[in-house]
């Protein structure tokens, strides 16, 4: 069976998750909708 750290699929979902909220902080920056809220 080996290592289930190396093809876990949560640690790419973890990883995924973490990148695209990084991602969209910055698009929400430089938007500059940083900090407002829908309505």
């Amino acid at each position: 069976v080996g290592d289930k750290k190396i093809y876990d699929p949560r640690a790419y979902g973890k990883a995924a998750e973490a990148s695209m909220a990084a991602r969209v902080k910055t698009a929400c920056e430089n938007l500059r909708s940083a900090g407002t809220t829908l309505r």
